[in-house]
């Protein structure tokens, strides 16, 4: 094998393997499911944190959200209602 060959099949792998690289990056970064996977098992486990950390913080958030929730389903409802009653 002449060093000419050696080099140009040392550059070819290379270019693969960066073509490869590139290739597994762009799965990654457009497998959105996946993605969002990752994102709810993170906010579970911070989530988890919180509440054993700071139980009563915890609660008045769960309680805050509950609150904010009911309003906005309330807020619908009489929306809804007024429009059927015109």
């Amino acid at each position: 094998m002449s060093q000419e060959h050696v080099e140009s099949v040392t550059e070819t792998e290379a270019v693969r393997a960066e073509l490869y690289d590139t290739l597994a990056h762009l799965r990654d970064r457009l497998n959105y499911a996946r993605r969002f996977d990752h994102a709810v098992a993170r906010t579970r486990a911070r989530l988890a944190r919180q509440q054993r950390e700071n139980p009563v913080a915890f609660g008045a958030g769960v309680a805050g959200v509950a609150a904010i929730a009911g309003l906005a389903v309330w807020r619908v409802s009489v929306a809804v209602a007024r429009r059927a009653a015109d």
